[in-house]
C-alpha cells in the first residue's frame, strides 16, 4: 500500500512492563502483553481454589505504563491492599485480594516486544500501527491451526474483517466462509439455524434445511455477537464444537462437520460467565485463543491508511489526501465511538460531496464531535437519515444491487447493509 502523507510511523518494537503473579502455596504466572486471568476455573491462567473467587475474577496485562488490573465484575470484588478497584495501573510491589485468597504481585523490569514487520494492511485489514501489526502477527501464528478464536472489540472496530483475514490465509481459504449473526436469531429457530431442521420437525418445515454448520463444511463458520446467544442453545453449541458433528432439529443422526468456528461480541464474555449468563465451559471452548481488537481511539495512526482505503472504495482516490486534511483539523479531538464504521462512513461523505458545508450531513453520533457546531439535534437526524437515502441509492444503482458489493464499499457487514435499506424503505 502506497504511504499516504500524514502517516506515523512506529517503530517495530515496543516496551512492555510486566511481572510475576504468585498465588496459593507454590502457584506462579508471569504476567506480559498477553492478558492472564484468575479464577476458580480450573481453565483460568491462575486458578485458585476458593470458593469465594468468581470463575473469571480479575485480569492482569502488561502495558507501557505498568500491568494494568481488572475486576470482571467479581462476586466479592478484587482489592489491592485495602481499597477495592474495578481497574488500576500497578507499577510495584503489592497484595491482590479476591475472595479470601491474597496473591503477591512483583514488577519486573520492561521487556522489548517485538511488533513484527512495519505492514499496512493484512487481508482486508487496513492499519500500520503497533496493536495492528500485533493482530496481524496473531493471526499469521494460527492460521494454519483450527483453533477456536474468540475476537472482542467495540462496535464498529472491524470484528468480522478479523475473521475473514484469518479465513483467508488458514487452509481453508477455498472453502465457505459462513456468517451467522447471534443478535439477529429468534429465540425459536435459532437450534435450526445454526444446525438444520427435518422437514415436519416444527410447524412450517416443509422441507429439509442445512444448518450453518453443515453448510461451512470444509471452511469457517463466523458467529457475530455470540454474546446474544440464546441460553438455550449454548448446550447444543458446545456440544457441536467439541464433537464436530450436529444432528438437524427433528432429526435422529449425527452427521461430522469439518469446520473452524470464529466468534466475535462487543460484550465482555468473562462478565457473563460471571453473572451466569454464558456458559464457562462454552467460553473456554471457543475462546482456545482469545483476539482482542483495539478501537480506533488507540491506534490514530491508522486513519489517513484507512480514509484512503474508503476513498478507493467509492473510486475517489485522488480526494484521499484531501479527505485525511479535513478529518484531521476537524476531527482532531473525536474520539470515534463508531470507530471504523464511522471514520469510513465520514470520508465516504467527505469523497462524494467534498467539505464545503456538509458538516451538518456527517454521520457522526450527536454530541462526541468537538467542531464547536450548534446544529440542532432534529436537524442533524434529519440531514443523517436524508444523507443516508441518498448514499444507498448511489450504491444500489452503481453495483446493481448487489448487497456483498455494497457491503465491500460502505464497509458495513452485510446483514447491517440490508437492516440500513429496510429501515430506509429501500428493500423489503
Amino acid at each position: 500500500m502506497a504511504e499516504i502523507e500524514g502517516t506515523t510511523r512506529r517503530p517495530t518494537y515496543r516496551y512492555v512492563t510486566g511481572g510475576t503473579l504468585r498465588f496459593g502455596d507454590s502457584g506462579a504466572v508471569t504476567v506480559g502483553a498477553q492478558a492472564v486471568t484468575v479464577g476458580r476455573d480450573p481453565s483460568a491462567d491462575a486458578c485458585v481454589a476458593d470458593p469465594s473467587v468468581s470463575a473469571l475474577h480479575c485480569d492482569l496485562r502488561g502495558t507501557s505504563d505498568g500491568v494494568v488490573l481488572r475486576d470482571l465484575s467479581s462476586t466479592n470484588g478484587t482489592l489491592v491492599g485495602q481499597v477495592a478497584v474495578r481497574e488500576a495501573l500497578l507499577v510495584g510491589r503489592c497484595s491482590i485480594r479476591v475472595g479470601n485468597s491474597e496473591l503477591e504481585f512483583q514488577p519486573a523490569a520492561p521487556e522489548i516486544v517485538d511488533d513484527g514487520e512495519p505492514i499496512d494492511s493484512f487481508g482486508p485489514l487496513v492499519g500500520g500501527s503497533s496493536p495492528m501489526r500485533q493482530l496481524y502477527k496473531t493471526l499469521t501464528t494460527i492460521a494454519a491451526t483450527d483453533l477456536s478464536v474468540l475476537i472482542t472489540g467495540e462496535t464498529g472496530s472491524g470484528k468480522e474483517l478479523v475473521a475473514k483475514a484469518l479465513h483467508e490465509v488458514s487452509p481453508r481459504r477455498d472453502g465457505p466462509f459462513t456468517v451467522v449473526d447471534c443478535g439477529a436469531l429468534p429465540s425459536g429457530l435459532a437450534e435450526s439455524i445454526l444446525f438444520g431442521h427435518e422437514r415436519g420437525a416444527f410447524t412450517g418445515a416443509t422441507e429439509q434445511k442445512t444448518g450453518a454448520f453443515a453448510q461451512a463444511h470444509g471452511g469457517t463458520l463466523f458467529l457475530d455477537e455470540l454474546g446474544e446467544l440464546p441460553e438455550l442453545v449454548q448446550p447444543k453449541l458446545l456440544r457441536a464444537l467439541a464433537d464436530h458433528s450436529v444432528k438437524r432439529v427433528g432429526g435422529s443422526q449425527y452427521e461430522s462437520v469439518d469446520v473452524r468456528v470464529v466468534a466475535a461480541t462487543r460484550r465482555d464474555l468473562r462478565r457473563a460467565v460471571n453473572a451466569k449468563r454464558f456458559r464457562d465451559d462454552l467460553f473456554f471452548r471457543i475462546a482456545q485463543v482469545h483476539v482482542e481488537l483495539a478501537p480506533l481511539r488507540e491506534r490514530v495512526e491508522d486513519i489517513p491508511l484507512l480514509v484512503a482505503a474508503a476513498c478507493r472504495r467509492m473510486d475517489r482516490s485522488d480526494a484521499a489526501r484531501r479527505v485525511a486534511a479535513y478529518i484531521e483539523t476537524r476531527f482532531r479531538r473525536h474520539d470515534w465511538p463508531g470507530n471504523v464504521r464511522e471514520l469510513i462512513n465520514v470520508a465516504s461523505v467527505l469523497a462524494a460531496l467534498g467539505d464545503d458545508d456538509v458538516e451538518d450531513m456527517l454521520p457522526v453520533e450527536q454530541g462526541r464531535m468537538n467542531t464547536g457546531s450548534t446544529t440542532s439535534a432534529a436537524g442533524f437526524v434529519q440531514a443523517k437519515k436524508e444523507f443516508e437515502e441518498a448514499y444507498f441509492r448511489r450504491l444500489l444503482d452503481t453495483t446493481g444491487g448487489n448487497i456483498s458489493e455494497i457491503s465491500r464499499r460502505c464497509g458495513l457487514a452485510r446483514h447491517q447493509v440490508r437492516s440500513h435499506l429496510r429501515k430506509l424503505g429501500l428493500m423489503q
